[in-house]
């Protein structure tokens, strides 16, 4: 048998299986796990939480403790939708929730919440211990270098369940193997397709389009973009060789939407050799992106020093 041989594994038959092992799929492993149900997770990667992780680098920024009807803007179109859900647990909530798990959170000057260590690593390991020792419900049970194949119904004893099949990297032989999992309830916390080296490979997409599910295509989203300048070569010798790879704070961002609405935000950004990144424009990256789809380019205006008139 070569490595490119497939060996089969005893089926599995589970209560809940979460793909995914993102902040979105620990979350649901918490909340289900807690309510009693025996939860399974499966992510294709060694460990969980590996872009979380990445994340951690910049401070790990968990939420803003602006008000909740300013923060519900920064969802634009989808503002309506998520109303009731971060009326429910907002940033509030998640401070607390952080705090449970021994962190303690500070907020910035921009009103960003960060953990006092501005590190990930602490939260991602005091998370994991509550999931695998609870003080109450069920131990998550957690399955790495499992990679999705295929989703199917399936019915067990005239019960009606989701069988999953994954593909098992196996350490002990070079022989990858499959693995068929029959779970009464599935949830897909698959992420995008930003870092494919950390597991947001996207490769989910056509996985669930050749079932027949509509899947919106991935898009750029609270990414860094190349500017154009005055000019349309990019940034003045003298701003790139003096401002490269800084952060600029209290800078007002300026941007229209595509309704003609002109939104101002004040923060920090990092100027980059090929543009600019951070989260000033994290904040304004939707609109900026519909422009570019629409036109080929988008415009915002930069004041670095916004409490300053040229009077």
């Amino acid at each position: 048998m070569n490595a490119a041989q497939v060996e089969p594994q005893p089926t599995v038959n589970v209560d809940v299986a979460i793909v995914g092992g993102g902040p979105a799929g620990l979350m649901a492993a918490e909340l289900l796990s807690s309510r009693g149900h025996a939860v399974h997770l499966f992510d294709a990667m060694p460990s969980v939480g590996r872009k979380f992780l990445l994340a951690g680098r910049g401070g790990l920024n968990l939420t803003h403790a602006e008000e909740t009807a300013q923060f519900l803007t920064r969802y634009g179109p989808h503002q309506q939708q998520l109303s009731p859900v971060i009326q429910a647990w907002g940033a509030q909530e998640l401070r607390e929730w952080a705090q449970s798990l021994g962190i303690d959170t500070f907020v910035g000057t921009s009103g960003r919440v960060f953990p006092v260590e501005m590190k990930a690593a602490p939260l991602l390991r005091s998370w994991l211990h509550r999931l695998r020792h609870p003080a109450r419900g069920v131990p998550v049970e957690f399955h790495m270098r499992h990679r999705l194949q295929r989703i199917q119904s399936s019915s067990v004893v005239g019960h009606p369940q989701v069988q999953l099949t994954f593909q098992v990297q196996n350490l002990s032989s070079p022989n990858s193997q499959t693995k068929e999992v029959h779970a009464k309830s599935v949830v897909l916390a698959l992420g995008g397709g930003s870092w494919a080296r950390l597991g947001s490979d996207g490769a989910w997409v056509p996985l669930l389009q050749t079932m027949g599910v509509p899947v919106q295509p991935l898009q750029p989203s609270n990414c860094g973009f190349h500017v154009r300048g005055r000019t349309g070569s990019g940034w003045t010798p003298f701003f790139e060789q003096r401002y490269a790879g800084h952060p600029l704070k209290s800078v007002t961002l300026s941007w229209r939407t595509l309704q003609g609405q002109v939104l101002k935000r004040q923060g920090e950004f990092v100027a980059t050799a090929y543009g600019l990144e951070g989260s000033l424009v994290y904040t304004a990256s939707a609109d900026l992106r519909a422009q570019i789809q629409q036109s080929g380019v988008a415009e915002l205006q930069l004041d670095m020093l916004p409490d300053r008139s040229l009077a």
